[in-house]
């Protein structure tokens, strides 16, 4: 017997539940991987309308790129309904930036920010200050830099940059009322993320997105 033949016959005699739970695995580590498995193993029938599949599946390409998302609209609909917290990330990114609807994209950042994701945590915690809500916005940024540490939020700050390049972001009023009541005291600490205090640690985090929002130091779109 082939080997192709030899591990097609090993993979219909295995428990659907069984593969369900392998496929799934493949698609949380990568949505590439997932589709080349669909594709080389037709017996297979694990598709986006399996809750399992949808909620773990790996949307890595689309995180970096939310706008791609776009084009992927039925794809994108599954996860939700499956609750995958990357792809409400995703939808919380575009509804804020891209479509002004601040409210439907913080509910999808704020259901992100339950997972694992830290970027999604980052933004939830800077766009809840630059909206008003801002000792709501302290709490969750200060929870998430005692977890990961102050190089590695600025790490996530980066990685929210880049992939918010590919969308409109925009001044807002409210961005401006936010930053002037979050204001430290004069000449507290040098502006950078290993120099500033517990005072004005978020005020420099909230300057970050603010000059981000006014188009000074912008990530790089990548190609």
């Amino acid at each position: 017997m082939e080997p192709s033949k030899r591990s097609l016959s090993r993979l219909e005699t295995m428990p659907d539940d069984m593969l369900r739970l392998i496929v799934s695995k493949v698609g949380a580590s990568s949505s590439i991987d997932y589709c080349n498995t669909m594709m080389t193993c037709k017996s297979l029938n694990f598709g986006l309308n399996d809750p399992l599949i949808a909620k773990t599946l790996d949307i890595t390409p689309l995180v970096e790129r939310p706008n791609i998302s776009y084009g992927y609209g039925k794809m994108m609909e599954s996860l939700l309904a499956s609750n995958n917290l990357d792809a409400h990330y995703v939808k919380g990114m575009c509804e804020y930036f891209d479509f002004d609807n601040p409210v439907l994209g913080l509910y999808h950042l704020r259901i992100a920010s339950k997972g694992a994701r830290k970027e999604a945590k980052y933004l939830y915690g800077v766009l809840l200050m630059a909206t008003g809500m801002i000792n709501k916005g302290k709490k969750i940024l200060s929870k998430l830099t005692d977890a990961i540490g102050l190089d590695s939020v600025e790490t996530s700050w980066e990685n929210v940059q880049a992939s918010l390049s590919h969308l409109t972001v925009e001044m807002k009023d409210v961005y401006v009322d936010s930053l002037i009541s979050m204001e430290p005291e004069l000449n507290c600490h040098p502006p950078g993320v290993n120099t500033v205090c517990f005072k004005c640690y978020h005020a420099y985090l909230m300057t970050e997105f603010f000059e981000m929002a006014l188009g000074l130091n912008p990530a790089s779109a990548s190609a």
